[in-house]
């Protein structure tokens, strides 16, 4: 596609774009079918007049010539577009100068994405010229996709605009040829379930205090579409007439079924939901997977008629489902909330009731809310993605116990949460499970160990309490993103000023260096005595106007990313009034402030004013810290590139053999003999061989060749600790080599009777170093999960490790070793050199090749893996092994 937009043949499902199309192909297929061409309008096949009369213009805009022959106009501004279909235009994107903005106009019959697609052009046109911002005015549901889409790269929210930052990495989706500039996969439609047409309730009742007719009332007081009891006992409900059954029903006219009946007949009902059309259904009903006696079954069952149907389930075992778009309440929940831009999914029903609860308590709305129960068909991924793609939904919030599909889970996460923060509340915290562990890594990994890594590697924000999730919810529901950890503290007291210092600190946060012309404004417009540099006290006689000018003054800091505003009462200070001057100036900057009015109980009127101002309350500056610091973190994640793990180069062939041989065996772990898969990978090893005596042991260490020393260690599948039973032994010179070798041999026969002993290693002394381990698990939910730290016979002691999913990429590796707690000591401490740190990423990214290519292996070690200034050596390997008999 050319400059001059000519392009013969077009096929957004096979186009890969070429060198010379524009900055944003203008072939745009919205999802009803419409097919759009933006053009610039001093080529467009429409006259300025056509554009004015279609999109009724009192007036062109500036530059444009009211010709009427298309083509020949001259554009005030290269970046003025026009959207076309079927020869009409339906929209104008034109430049103001004088404003320094671009206007978005849709004609009134048209679909407001015409407005979007110009807005993205607009971007667009933007990257690939170098400018560095652009604000976008656009009719408002264009503002909120543009929002949503660009919400890593916007610098400022207006009701009525937008100011998207075009050197940030995120703006450049912007430019992305067709096939490749989806911002995120498609999601499955889940319209039916949360937008439903119609609602049908099976088992609605007029009997008190049941269920059925807990759901009814409820979508009776909220629900604005068609509403149809289901019973062949009552030939009305609430004065609402039944049906006998859903068979009687229009699919069309019913798009979500809501079943709340015994176990039995609930599977006759979602049968009977799938015959009449209805392409979703709800299952409130217990006594499924979560129960004995059958459930099992009965689940298995209700999965097999989902599928046959081609139904969208959620449960069974479910609170229900929620949403602001139609009033939807299909579910027994006490609260019905008010429209926002958080959507919920949940586990537990009871934190769905606690969620709603907080909310409402702080008026902060939703979105959709959706109770998963035991997630037999739509999961945790599914409703991630579909709030992805949901302009309306600006925060994802997830109690969870566990997730259906790992990894589905984690890709998703990780694609919506570029644009999306999702807060994860995640119970079930487990011990490590030692019991059985064959290795140190297997004492330290528990189940939550791979949950943890699942959502570092996703971004998701995982908090540690229910206050924390609500903390975090309402800071990114009312507030930007920060774009950097530097804080500063505006106070009217000295005391609290400093607290709140110290949170910042000890939440990982940079109290903020004002700029010496921050300090001159502050010093011009506050007191003598008042403390220009950060924190900034206004003293404790300080009106509203004079903590709004310090605030203003700070916010326009360029060294400063966020603003936390603490104060305590006054008789000078109206906190009401103060809430709404501090909305009032951070909307003006567009970086996020926090509050923190310390005291006790707000009166309603403070609150009231906080919410209105969208400023997030804390009472104790550290939960506002740890809020900022979380958002920060989130920023750091969107912001970083995602590199997908490349595959390493490798003799698998023999890695495969070695395995295979292994597990003919009636061993169910391999040890130092599985030296060889390291080597085969890549992974350095020293000098080593198995003997069986300490003849053999003296001959091996002669022909190492140039080796004045060794080390000698003990070979047996029954043996995973070898010091513990007194079977290493370092640092031998070569004539006493046999002499250790059968002494070794006689200790640990001594002390493991019952051991089968293979021989004994005998290895090449590896230089000095940092010992470190490197292990790997399977976890049930994740697959393979790699750890490291802290090595040597101390590591169950020290728990110093971290983890993350596998196979790893070299960045991942990366920032695995940055933020172990075995960083420092790479870094050399007492004057020691530092280690080669690009040695051991490599190691990290080949072993997390092994356990992503050799399901075989369940779990194996290398403890320690020494990291010195020459590289990197493991001296030791252990595994555990499937039967693979």
């Amino acid at each position: 596609m050319s400059r001059s937009y000519t392009c013969p043949v077009f096929r957004p499902a096979d186009c890969q774009g070429a060198p010379e199309c524009p900055p944003r192909c203008p072939r745009y297929v919205a999802e009803d079918g419409t097919s759009y061409t933006i053009y610039p309008v001093a080529t467009a096949p429409v006259s300025p007049a056509e554009i004015r009369e279609y999109l009724s213009l009192e007036t062109l805009p500036v530059g444009l010539e009211a010709d009427n022959s298309p083509g020949v106009s001259q554009s005030g501004d290269p970046t003025d577009f026009v959207a076309i279909t079927d020869g009409v235009p339906v929209g104008l994107a034109s430049y103001d100068r004088s404003a320094a903005s671009t206007s978005v106009t849709v004609a009134g019959d048209a679909d407001t994405v015409a407005g979007t697609e110009l807005c993205r052009h607009v971007i667009a046109n933007g990257v690939d010229s170098g400018e560095k911002t652009v604000t976008l005015e656009a009719p408002p549901p264009s503002l909120r996709r543009i929002g949503r889409e660009y919400r890593d790269a916007l610098l400022r929210r207006e009701p009525q605009s937008v100011t998207i930052d075009l050197e940030c990495d995120a703006a450049t989706r912007a430019t992305r040829v067709p096939t490749d500039r989806a911002d995120i996969a498609e999601p499955q439609d889940l319209s039916s379930l949360v937008d439903p047409v119609g609602v049908a309730v099976v088992g609605a009742t007029d009997r008190e205090d049941a269920i059925g007719r807990l759901v009814f009332e409820n979508l009776r007081e909220t629900y604005g579409g068609r509403l149809v009891p289901v019973t062949p006992t009552h030939e009305t409900v609430g004065g609402v007439p039944a049906v006998d059954s859903l068979e009687a029903l229009d699919g069309d006219a019913i798009s979500l079924a809501v079943v709340v009946l015994p176990p039995e007949p609930a599977l006759d009902a979602v049968d009977a939901a799938g015959r009449a059309g209805i392409e979703a259904v709800a299952v409130l009903s217990a006594g499924f997977g979560e129960t004995d006696g059958g459930g099992t079954e009965r689940e298995e069952t209700l999965c097999a008629l989902v599928d046959r149907h081609n139904l969208t389930l959620i449960g069974p075992n479910s609170l229900g489902v929620l949403s602001t778009r139609n009033g939807l309440n299909a579910s027994f929940a006490p609260t019905f909330p008010d429209a926002g831009t958080v959507s919920v999914l949940s586990h537990s029903g009871a934190m769905i009731t606690s969620i709603l609860d907080w909310a409402q308590s702080e008026g902060l709305g939703t979105r959709d809310v959706v109770s998963l129960g035991n997630t037999a068909g739509i999961d945790e991924a599914a409703l991630v993605r579909y709030w992805g793609a949901d302009p309306d939904t600006d925060v994802i919030v997830a109690y969870l116990e566990d997730v259906a599909d790992g990894q589905a889970f984690v890709e998703a996460a990780r694609e919506v949460g570029r644009s999306t923060p999702i807060v994860a509340l995640k119970s079930g915290h487990t011990d490590a499970g030692s019991r059985a562990a064959a290795s140190h890594t297997g004492a330290l990994v528990g189940d939550d160990s791979g949950f943890e890594a699942a959502f570092d590697a996703a971004g998701i924000r995982r908090v540690p309490s229910q206050q924390a999730l609500f903390d975090l919810t309402r800071a990114f529901a009312q507030q930007p993103i920060p774009r950097g950890d530097r804080v500063a503290v505006v106070t009217n007291a000295g005391g609290p000023g400093v607290l709140a210092a110290d949170a910042l600190s000890a939440a990982g946060l940079t109290l903020a260096s004002l700029d010496s012309s921050t300090r001159e404004r502050l010093h011009d417009g506050l007191p003598s005595a008042a403390s220009a540099s950060n924190p900034v006290d206004v003293l404790g006689d300080a009106d509203v106007a004079r903590f709004q000018t310090a605030l203003d003054v700070v916010l326009g800091d360029g060294c400063v990313d966020a603003v936390l505003v603490t104060t305590t009462p006054h008789p000078l200070v109206d906190p009401s009034s103060l809430a709404t001057a501090i909305g009032e100036t951070a909307r003006r900057h567009g970086k996020p402030v926090l509050s923190c009015f310390s005291g006790g109980p707000l009166e309603q009127s403070v609150d009231d004013a906080l919410l209105a101002a969208g400023i997030p309350n804390y009472s104790d500056a550290t939960r506002a810290a740890e809020t900022i610091a979380s958002m920060v973190a989130y920023d750091r994640f969107r912001r970083r590139p995602y590199e997908p793990p490349e595959p390493v180069d490798a003799d698998r062939g023999t890695a495969t053999t070695t395995l295979a041989g292994a597990q003919l065996t009636d061993w169910t772990t391999i040890g130092v003999e599985g030296m060889s898969i390291l080597e085969a990978y890549g992974v350095p090893t020293p000098q080593g061989c198995i003997v069986e005596d300490g003849a053999e042991a003296q001959a091996a260490a002669v022909a190492m060749g140039g080796v004045d020393r060794v080390a000698l260690k003990i070979v047996s599948p029954d043996i995973p600790h070898k010091t513990d039973v007194g079977g290493v032994a370092i640092d031998v010179p070569l004539s006493a080599v046999e002499s250790t070798c059968t002494e070794l041999l006689e200790t640990v026969r001594a002390t493991v009777p019952e051991a089968r002993i293979r021989g004994v290693q005998v290895q090449e002394m590896a230089p000095d170093g940092v010992e470190c381990l490197v292990g790997v698990t399977r976890h049930p939910r994740f697959g393979p999960l790699v750890t490291f730290g802290t090595g040597g016979i101390l590591v169950e002691q020290q728990q110093a490790v971290d983890h993350a999913l596998a196979p790893l990429s070299r960045a991942d590796a990366r920032t695995l070793v940055d933020s172990s707690p075995v960083a420092p000591l790479l870094e050399g401490v007492r004057g020691q050199e530092p280690a080669d740190t690009t040695a051991v990423v490599d190691a990290l990214v080949r072993l997390s090749s092994i356990a992503a290519d050799h399901p075989e292996l369940s779990a194996f070690e290398v403890n320690p893996l020494v990291a010195a200034p020459e590289g990197v050596f493991a001296l030791d390997f252990v595994g555990e092994l499937e039967d693979g008999r």
